[in-house]
């Protein structure tokens, strides 16, 4: 028997290796697609039940007697949101920023221990440049449960992107959204929070108008005139003026 028969035979040829590599680069790309889905799932998931949270929130503060239905004169996302932490409501700010989106700038690192304070501060290290969520203010008494949005995936989706004009545009979240524009979630005054991958178009939109008076794909005509959209600093929108900042 010769050295090399006893030894045998060991290692894989190029072609072996090759093909070996080819086989587990066909599975890596069936395989990264399919986690990035899940992972996608997951976070949407995650984002609607902080906005679940904040809808609840509001809703059991403003059944409060003493509040009545109501967060108005303030300024920015963040008073609002210190309205509801001030009063016991909702006192965690990691509500109101989104893993996973870039583009809001994580600051706030600790629930409000003081509801007294009167520190924004007390929130984070620095004020927020940003939420991933808009709220919305001075939502009057009366206001239909489950049509009214109370909060929303930061972002308008509407036509006036398109500056085309035309009534078949669909309405779509910005890139720039926590979501891209892949679309964004809606929480309502009733607490139930709806994904939309789109708002639909101008004839046949996929929210109710402020008033019950036909569908429209405008968020801010879903809104009374006395609302106002506020992100984290500052007013985004004011429905019925047209003003967009």
């Amino acid at each position: 028997m010769t050295m090399d028969g006893v030894k045998g035979r060991k290692g894989f040829t190029l072609i072996e290796l090759l093909i070996a590599i080819a086989v587990i680069g066909i599975l890596m790309s069936l395989l990264i697609p399919a986690v990035n889905k899940v992972m996608e799932s997951a976070r949407r998931t995650k984002g609607a039940n902080s906005l679940k949270q904040i809808a609840t929130a509001y809703n059991q503060y403003c059944n409060d007697d003493v509040n009545g239905r109501n967060i108005g004169e303030v300024k920015t996302g963040l008073d609002w949101a210190l309205v509801l932490a001030r009063t016991g409501y909702l006192n965690d700010p990691n509500m109101y920023t989104f893993s996973g989106d870039s583009g809001a700038t994580k600051v706030m690192k600790k629930v409000i221990v003081d509801p007294d304070s009167k520190d924004n501060k007390a929130w984070g290290d620095s004020d927020p440049a940003e939420f991933s969520v808009y709220l919305i203010g001075d939502i009057p008494v009366g206001a239909p449960l489950s049509t009214t949005p109370i909060a929303f995936t930061r972002g308008i989706p509407d036509k006036a992107n398109d500056k085309s004009g035309s009534s078949s545009t669909v309405a779509k979240w910005p890139a720039t959204g926590v979501y891209g524009d892949k679309g964004g979630h809606i929480a309502f005054l009733d607490g139930h929070v709806e994904w939309f991958d789109d708002l639909g178009t101008e004839e046949d939109g996929k929210l109710m108008k402020w008033g019950g008076s036909g569908a429209t794909n405008d968020i801010l005509k879903s809104l009374p005139n006395t609302a106002i959209v506020l992100n984290a600093d500052g007013t985004m929108a004011k429905p019925g003026t047209g003003d967009t900042n």
